[in-house]
């Protein structure tokens, strides 16, 4: 998709993102779905889309955090001045910095640059910015993103969370063999709003459609040799729950206002430990357990 109008509106998570340039850029297919005809000079944040990456301004500023893995580094963030900046590294080529990014104080202005790849086309929001920027989305306001799936019954959303291999795949396919509607199986943005707790996904590398449903319950998952469930409360809830939540942990300010939303959501939203057989047993022994008032 080739936008002509250099100005791109998107919808995600009911938060406005205004993306422009002087270039002509594209999204990929993932982003379609959440694009918007609102044309508003309200955006909740907008993003100014450069062609061409400058000399590091920052090299000389304060490192605060890095995300990376024994094989890779995902993306550096600095302290650049009163504002934040990113170096975000090419995913298939180990080293190489794919994209440059400013995120001003407010958390509402970004400046994206990069340069067109091979075929001259310009993708600013290339993974992993993509997800980063959607992360920023919540700083400001009673919301938060989570490396979680989620299954929508048509009255409740429940939402699985767990460690890498823990299996969020796997129990969104078994709750949606039962009838469930999937909101996404690994990006979820969670929103307090006047009538509760709201999951959205966000947008993939596949394309899917925009949605939102009510949150009913949240379960920390783990494979298990039976299906087992313990409810959890508290700060020990509040705790584990928050371990995947994605957040800016650099930062003492928006560490309290993540443990301040997971201490009233832990409140309203019910929190339970499952062990599960990877099976359909697991659906109803979860509505089962549900059905007897979670004792």
């Amino acid at each position: 998709m080739e936008n002509q109008q250099n100005t791109i509106y998107l919808n995600i998570a009911g938060f406005s993102i205004m993306l422009y340039s002087n270039s002509n850029f594209e999204l990929e297919e993932g982003y379609e779905p959440f694009i918007s005809d609102k044309k508003t000079t309200e955006a909740d944040i907008t993003i100014r889309c450069f062609d061409d990456m400058p000399i590091w301004p920052f090299s000389q500023d304060e490192l605060v955090f890095e995300a990376e893995n024994e094989d890779q580094k995902f993306y550096s963030i600095f302290h650049a001045r009163n504002d934040l900046g990113f170096l975000i590294y090419d995913q298939q080529n180990l080293g190489k910095v794919q994209q440059m990014a400013v995120l001003d104080k407010s958390f509402t202005k970004w400046m994206v640059f990069s340069k067109p790849n091979s075929e001259n086309r310009l993708f600013p929001l290339k993974y992993p910015l993509g997800p980063i920027i959607m992360h920023y989305l919540t700083i400001n306001s009673d919301a938060v993103m989570m490396h979680a799936s989620c299954a929508f019954d048509g009255t409740k959303a429940r939402l699985f969370t767990g460690f890498s291999g823990n299996g969020k795949s796997t129990i969104s396919k078994l709750w949606s063999e039962a009838g469930n509607q999937i909101i996404n199986d690994d990006r979820i943005i969670i929103r307090k709003e006047e009538d509760g707790y709201f999951v959205y996904n966000t947008p993939m590398y596949y394309k899917d459609i925009s949605k939102r449903a009510p949150l009913g319950a949240i379960y920390l998952i783990r494979h298990s040799p039976e299906n087992i469930l313990n409810k959890l409360s508290g700060a020990l809830a509040i705790s584990k729950v928050m371990a995947f939540c994605i957040q800016n942990n650099f930062e003492k300010q928006f560490i309290q206002s993540r443990l301040n939303f997971f201490s009233d959501l832990c409140m309203h939203i019910p929190v339970c430990e499952l062990g599960f057989v990877p099976d359909e047993s697991v659906v109803n022994y979860v509505l089962a357990h549900e059905k007897g008032g979670n004792k």
